[in-house]
């Protein structure tokens, strides 16, 4: 016992943390039920660890990949695997030709994997590290401190298991004090406990209830009304001085009240006091996790993010709570009762708002996880000591009316020479981007950065400011980013100034169709070469668009001249050809007579359209003129922007909380068609996965969060899938991975960077996705893909500002 309990100070209590403890080195195997290739290499080089997450009494057990030599772990595309520890882990000893190592089973899923450790591995350290298992998987069933367990009470966790392999495991490992010196290694005698107080060890075990000053102010007053449902559990909350959640209540009772037709409140309170009372909506970031069986969530106050986790007392509470909120979510977003929804659909809204939803395996054809991580490095550029570290702010002196973009490279650098000038920030993680101020404002100075437009050809991106465009040089050998001209006012065919809503590229890059917020009903060819616009296109006079899209994904590479047309109830195609005061095609139009509220639209390569709508429906459409193949429920946000994969197989919607990725495979059709081209079976709506980002990053961030439409990184010309995904909310960038996230199931493993101005619009850089074009409201710049890194707290602390350039050009 008192060798365990050493242990246990290495595990949970140990100055190092559990992450010491390790096998440093293995080979990672999974065997997926019904594949082609029954086992799978994943990991040839890799270590085995515990990590302990943020949630008490809960700890991951983690598959790292070893890095080789030279590369660069952020741009890697999967370089760890993580598994929640519990009994339905099922990890147990395990062999392969001969070598032990460990095996288990991921969580709801039909996978086996298996870590095979080196000959180097030791049978105490392999013991050791299985005991560390198991008393992770006791901490969670019992919900205690480890250093409150007894014999008694882990003979009775052996008994009572489920799992058989973990009994046997339980019941194999034997430890003595000599096997455990032997398996710790370089830890020092003095390191470790001779005797362990149990009243000390029942003071520990204790809740860590931070200063009074740290928790949110008691409600004035609690929300009344019809109690919908009222569940138990533990209240933690997020303590951002050690990036974990302290317990606060031992139990509380979370109740979610109807106070009005579809308007809802949760009250949270113990015995001792209240904590939150809070109208249900989509700033909370509410995030379930089945495996936790918590709710975490947002909570704002006098200016302050905090950031509450309620774990309930049992899977009945848990089921409870879930359903009761997602109603209570669904019917203040839809003004509409829950009953109306048929099961199908409420199946489809209880999934998405559940973090640990499993979706299809990923395609077959992509990559292996080193061939891509290779093939990253390969792209990568390593940053010059001396040129890339300059910031380049854009000229202040305003360029002649009518000048083309398209002039010599010798002219656009003399010029560059001339009338810009160099300036490093103060801020070292910010020193290699390349960085330029913006537009020249109208005479009252209060234009800002607002559209992106990013170019294929001539290496171009444009940005709108006010009234005026500005225009930006791609460079090849360092990914930068310059300053190279400005259209210096937009006018239409009449002579009236405007500021384009919409700008979309066309015509191989050679035109802007641009529209005015003021005029819906018409759309602006703008001549690049000539920097005006030279037609007007009435698209019809009692059809206002909302957005436009290319009629294929890479439609911008090619001559086509119509687009995709959008307004509130109809998609249509748009060819200016037709002339006159209508211009859609007949042939080719679908309204609904309902208002369907339509927002934005996308196309896949070969002409699919996906539509979002203000509701939060999207549909599918396998071609223009017809009924969409496939609805997707409203979960109640407006979509603000939507993308879709070259293929079509996956679609990414924006709202504002949180990015829906949707996998549209048919499950189990044999030709591997998608939504849409045909529609999903009633009860085979696909899962969705919400990405968003963690509440208790959002405590950091000090703000809401407000995303900007997210979009894939492009992949014309078979130059492989789409693989990462980008968006930003405030002054942070933000990737996913989208590999990592179709092969973990988590939406919440992304890269983060922070600026020190609001980000306005994002988007990779046309055909890769090292380099990530910028707009912020008075600069410009880019930035690899390789400076994003994993959320901590000193990256999502928010600066103080004055370090921005505002200079407009």
């Amino acid at each position: 016992m008192n060798a365990l309990r050493s242990l246990g100070k290495l595990v949970w209590g140990g100055d190092e943390g559990p992450e010491q403890f390790k096998l440093t080195s293995g080979v990672l195997y999974e065997e997926r039920a019904g594949a082609k290739v029954g086992r799978k290499c994943v990991y040839k080089d890799a270590e085995l660890c515990i990590r302990k997450t943020s949630a008490a009494h809960q700890y991951q057990l983690v598959v790292v990949r070893a890095l080789e030599e030279g590369e660069d772990l952020s741009d890697s595309l999967d370089d760890e695997r993580s598994f929640l520890i519990g009994v339905e882990l099922k990890f147990a000893p395990t062999t392969f030709e001969s070598n032990p190592g460990f095996k288990w089973k991921d969580s709801g899923d039909s996978v086996v994997y298996e870590f095979i450790a080196d000959e180097g591995v030791n049978q105490a350290t392999r013991d050791a590290f299985a005991m560390a298992v198991a008393r992770c998987a006791w901490e969670r069933k019992s919900r205690r401190a480890y250093t409150e367990s007894d014999a008694g009470e882990i003979q009775q966790l052996m008994e009572q298991a489920e799992d058989e392999e973990l009994e046997r495991l339980l019941d194999s490992v034997k430890l003595d004090d000599a096997d455990l010196e032997a398996a710790v290694g370089d830890v020092s005698p003095a390191q470790l406990p001779k005797t362990v107080d149990p009243e000390a060890a029942a003071a520990s075990a204790a809740p860590v209830v931070p200063p009074q000053w740290e928790l949110p102010a008691e409600p004035a007053e609690m929300a009344d009304g019809e109690v919908i449902v009222s569940t138990l559990g533990e209240l933690y909350l997020f303590d951002a001085r050690t990036g974990e959640f302290v317990q606060v209540a031992k139990e509380a009772a979370l109740t979610v009240v109807k106070t009005d037709t579809y308007t809802y409140h949760m009250n949270v309170a113990s015995n001792e006091r209240s904590f939150a009372s809070q109208q249900i909506e989509p700033n909370m970031n509410a995030v379930f996790n089945h495996d936790h069986g918590s709710l975490i969530w947002n909570y704002f106050d006098q200016g302050r993010a905090y950031s509450f986790s309620l774990v309930a007392a049992d899977e009945k509470h848990y089921e409870a709570l879930h359903q009761g909120m997602t109603r209570a979510a669904y019917e203040t977003l839809n003004q509409e009762s829950w009953n109306k929804a048929n099961v199908s659909s409420q199946d489809y809204i209880l999934d998405a708002y559940e973090e640990d939803v499993d979706m299809l395996p990923e395609p077959e054809g992509w990559e292996s996880d080193e061939e891509q991580a290779a093939g990253s490095d390969s792209e990568a550029e390593s940053d010059s000591e001396g040129e890339d570290e300059i910031d380049q702010i854009f000229r202040k002196e305003p360029v002649p009316s009518g000048i083309k973009t398209g002039r010599e490279e010798a002219d656009s650098s003399e010029s560059e020479s001339e009338e810009s000038e160099s300036e490093s920030e103060s801020d070292a993680e910010s020193a290699s981007e390349s960085e330029a101020g913006s537009d020249a404002a109208p005479s009252d100075g209060s234009a800002k950065n607002s559209k992106l437009a990013v170019g294929y050809k001539h290496g171009r991106s444009f940005v709108v400011r006010g009234s005026r465009i500005g225009v930006f040089r791609h460079t090849d050998s360092d990914d930068d980013i310059v300053f190279d001209t400005t259209i210096n006012r937009v006018d239409d065919t009449r002579g009236r100034e405007f500021t384009p809503s919409t700008m979309m590229l066309h015509e191989q890059d050679s035109a802007l169709v641009l529209q005015d917020a003021q005029r819906p009903n018409e759309l602006y060819r703008m001549d690049l070469e000539y920097g005006k616009v030279v037609e007007e296109w009435k698209v019809h006079e009692d059809v206002p668009t909302v957005a436009v899209a290319p009629n294929t994904k890479y439609s911008q590479m090619t001559g086509d001249k119509t687009l995709v047309g959008l307004s509130h109830n109809m998609l249509y195609r748009i060819d200016p050809r037709l002339g006159g005061d209508n211009l859609i095609v007949q042939s080719e139009q679908q309204a609904y007579t309902t208002k369907s509220h339509f927002t934005t639209a996308a196309a896949t390569d070969s002409g699919a359209v996906a539509v979002g709508s203000a509701k939060g429906e999207i549909r599918l459409f396998d071609r223009l003129g017809v009924r969409a193949k496939t609805v997707l429920p409203a979960l109640g946000e407006p979509i603000l922007g939507i993308d879709v994969t070259s293929d079509g197989r996956y679609v990414v919607a924006t709202c504002k909380t949180y990015l829906l990725l949707i996998d549209t495979k048919l499950p189990g059709d044999a030709a591997g068609r998608t939504g849409f081209q045909k529609a999903f079976p009633q009860a085979q709506k696909p899962a969705p996965k919400r990405l968003q980002l963690k509440p208790e990053h959002v405590v950091y961030m000090g703000a809401p969060i407000a995303f900007t439409p997210a979009k894939f990184n492009q992949a014309p010309d078979g130059q492989g899938a789409e693989k990462t995904i980008v968006t930003s909310t405030g002054p942070f960038v933000i990737t996913w991975n989208l590999r990592r996230v179709l092969g973990t199931g988590r939406g919440d493993a992304y890269h983060i960077k922070q600026y020190q101005d609001v980000v306005v619009a994002d988007n990779f850089r046309f055909g890769q996705d090292r380099s990530i074009v910028v707009t912020l409201p008075n600069d410009v710049q880019s930035v690899k893909r390789s400076q994003l890194a994993k959320p901590t707290r000193e990256s999502l602390m928010i600066r103080p500002s004055g370090g921005i350039v505002n200079a407009p050009y």
